[in-house]
């Protein structure tokens, strides 16, 4: 059975949020990588966290969108709150993907793990032993089987296992 189009209002929305992600790409890009601004960082990111909590306000959400603003907000408690909102995204999606949308088992896995450390990270920052050993071991096989998947023709990853693991032997 396939999955039924969205309606031309709920498309327009993905649209405007795609646009939203690129042009905070490429401010982050030209104004933070290229010249180190900050200060344009944090203005870039605090409009784009608006544009995606504006497209969550219509119904639509978008793991990409939430795990991407995840990386760049700065306070902890907005972090957990990003990528626990891409985590639900990651596992909606993959349950019921839209038309056209690929799923793949390894990006799915590796967000997964990703996010899920990135959790668990702040908690351990924040003094939460507990809290960020529960997402780390969560993480951790996630990671393992991300790996796994991983054909043999490409490039090292990124060692998000051996990440968990050394936040887990501090623990």
């Amino acid at each position: 059975m396939s999955a039924k189009p969205e309606p031309d209002d709920k498309l327009a929305i993905r649209h405007a949020l795609g646009e939203a992600m690129m042009d905070f790409v490429q401010t982050i890009g030209e104004k933070y990588f290229r010249a180190g601004d900050d200060v344009m960082r944090q203005v870039a990111t605090e409009k784009y966290r608006q544009a995606v909590l504006h497209a969550a306000g219509q119904g639509i959400e978008v793991s990409l969108a939430w795990y991407t603003l995840g990386n760049w907000l700065e306070e902890g408690k907005d972090r957990i709150g990003a990528f626990s909102r891409a985590l639900e995204c990651i596992r909606a999606e993959m349950a019921s993907p839209l038309p056209g949308h690929l799923n793949d088992p390894w990006v799915n896995l590796h967000t997964e793990a990703e996010c899920l450390y990135e959790i668990g990270r702040v908690h351990f920052h924040e003094g939460a032993p507990d809290a960020a050993r529960q997402f780390l071991a969560e993480a951790l096989p996630l990671a393992q089987q991300a790996e796994t998947l991983r054909t043999s023709g490409k490039p090292p990853g990124d060692c998000l296992e051996g990440k968990i693991a050394a936040l887990l032997i501090q623990l």
